[in-house]
């Protein structure tokens, strides 16, 4: 944990991660652009767009649906803090699309172009949670340490998979004292006053980070053989959203928020079963008619009038 890469002047981690994810996944998208038929100005104004859409997106969904306040509240976003992904994500992709229907690009090929890039701006992003001490993993302890919770929704939140979660796992960390970890396992009483460190516990923003890196660089390579439009943002949705729902089961941070899942397991279910009516439906209708497909040599989309544009 490093919440502050510099002291003087004081400059956090979290943001700077989340500015170097912003900033690689505009370069991935930009020297993919001409393979999918995009000028890469126009990546350029997407990679101005997004950060503020997605920032607004993930301030307001953890406003409304964590904060739980009303809406014309949670629009605030300026006030308070946390952040949650799928507000961000959903917002992106909105703000993207919204803007390649203005600037007449195929939205199917914007979609394919960007994914990858998305993949990786989540693993930088996971590594800033780490760096910040949020997101925090189920405690690796044996069961019997934890007598003293006495209420079993609390105990299935911080060691859902004891399997997986005794002492000794090798990848168990501690946050130092001051730390969210630290707090919650000092309010639930399953350490003594004396220690400096939270119990150990699962690294899973660094578990979901290598994903999603391993998730961006199987898109990017899917993307050479891929023979349909749509492919490879269908890939990135349901492969996102499978990582998203698995690793939930070890974040410790989360509330119970239907069926005995979190609220981003049940958005995960929503967008996994949303990719595969997309699969199904456009398997069903290339039965008709073949999806036209992506071409390997660019053709740039006409932007009307004299051809000239400026970045936004």
């Amino acid at each position: 944990m490093k919440p502050a890469l510099l002291l003087y002047p004081h400059i956090s981690s979290y943001p700077v991660l989340l500015l170097l994810g912003f900033f690689f996944g505009w370069l991935l998208a930009r020297s993919r652009a001409r393979f999918y038929g995009i000028l890469p100005r126009d990546l350029d104004n997407i990679g101005l767009i997004i950060p503020i859409a997605g920032l607004f997106g993930a301030r307001l969904f953890a406003r409304l649906f964590y904060a739980k306040l009303p809406l014309l509240e949670a629009l605030k976003v300026w006030e308070g803090d946390g952040l949650v992904f799928y507000g961000g994500f959903l917002f992106g992709i909105g703000a993207v699309f919204l803007y390649g229907f203005i600037r007449k690009i195929r939205l199917l090929n914007l979609a394919d172009c960007v994914a990858p890039s998305v993949a990786l701006g989540l693993a930088f992003g996971r590594v800033g949670c780490f760096l910040a001490g949020c997101c925090w993993g189920d405690v690796c302890v044996d069961h019997g340490r934890l007598s003293a919770i006495q209420d079993p929704q609390v105990m299935s939140r911080i060691q859902t998979l004891p399997a997986i979660s005794q002492a000794g796992w090798p990848f168990a960390v501690q946050f130092p004292e001051k730390s969210d970890a630290y707090k919650q396992h000092s309010k639930l009483g399953v350490m003594t006053a004396a220690s400096g460190e939270s119990l150990p516990v699962h690294p899973v923003q660094l578990y979901e980070a290598v994903l999603a890196a391993g998730l961006c660089v199987y898109l990017c390579l899917r993307s050479r053989s891929t023979r349909q439009q749509g492919d490879i943002a269908l890939l990135m949705l349901i492969g996102y959203a499978l990582i998203r729902f698995a690793t939930e089961f070890l974040r410790a941070d989360n509330k119970v928020y239907a069926f005995g899942l979190t609220f981003s397991q049940v958005v995960s279910i929503w967008i996994l079963l949303g990719g595969v009516i997309c699969i199904s439906l456009r398997a069903i209708l290339q039965r008709e008619r073949p999806v036209p497909l992506a071409g390997k040599e660019p053709h740039l989309v006409s932007t009307g009038g004299s051809g000239s544009s400026s970045s936004i």
